[in-house]
């Protein structure tokens, strides 16, 4: 919301925001698009009747866009975690595990990506509990998708080559996990990491992944094709200038520039 408020009075667009701790369909109505936790999920969509497939199936949603008059929920995260992968990791070998860092809602989404693409081994690191009822989530919708949950400890014994790791968790809260992860021992080389979290500014995981020889990508990828995605349901995102940037992605180099300026 911070950003958007701060892209609207750059452009001149006079949005107006509101934060609203629970959902209910007022909230809906009076808006023009709606922003969700997507730990408010499970919460959410019992009380909906209409669901489109991707959010059935992942079971979780993080926006709400009127579509032809009918408000429908969506999951935006998952396009731009798409368009991330297939735009700067084009030679991501789909044959090696991934590693997918938490056991939120994010991570269930990420994991969800991942097995699209064709990732036929993922593994899911956690709170063991939280995790089992994200794997039969997961394992209800990606047939043929073997879906591991590791303890935080047992990251240090995994020799397994993953291609890709991606961290969905607040790392300066959890230490021990970052050291963990920092060995990069379960990592092929030239892997991919990426982090979700723009803050803080200073990301101790993709320094180290760095110095691990692996390909980063950092959180603002994610957040500026997220925006861009936002902004065409809008229907402002012409409005943007498009990319002077030499990435294949089009059109997030102005969004890009802002969240930097911002954060």
């Amino acid at each position: 919301m911070k950003y958007l408020k701060f892209l609207s009075e750059q452009k001149g667009w006079g949005w107006e925001f509101e934060v609203h701790p629970e959902f209910s369909r007022d909230v809906i109505q009076s808006a023009a698009a709606v922003k969700v936790a997507p730990s408010l999920s499970s919460k959410i969509l019992p009380q909906l009747t209409v669901l489109p497939t991707q959010v059935r199936s992942i079971e979780c949603l993080d926006s709400f866009f009127k579509e032809n008059g009918t408000w429908y929920p969506r999951l935006l995260l998952h396009e731009a975690l798409r368009l991330v992968f297939v735009g700067e990791a084009r030679d991501l070998d789909i044959r090696a595990p991934a590693f997918v860092v938490g056991d939120g809602d994010e991570a269930r989404i990420v994991s969800s990506v991942l097995a699209e693409m064709g990732v036929g081994d993922i593994y899911l690191v956690g709170d063991a509990g939280r995790l089992q009822s994200q794997k039969e989530i997961l394992a209800r919708s990606q047939l043929g998708i073997r879906f591991h949950v590791l303890l935080p400890d047992d990251l240090t014994l995994q020799a397994v080559s993953a291609g890709v790791v991606v961290n969905t968790v607040d790392l300066s809260k959890q230490k021990s996990l970052l050291t963990d992860l920092s060995y990069f021992n379960f990592m092929k080389r030239a892997g991919y990491a990426l982090d979700l979290n723009i803050l803080p500014a200073q990301n101790l995981l993709l320094e180290e992944a760095e110095k691990a020889e692996l390909r980063v990508l950092p959180p603002v990828l994610v957040a500026a094709i997220l925006t861009r995605l936002w902004l065409d349901r809008l229907e402002v995102g012409s409005e943007l200038s498009p990319s002077r940037h030499p990435r294949n992605l089009d059109a997030v180099f102005e969004a890009e520039f802002f969240l930097t300026k911002l954060f």
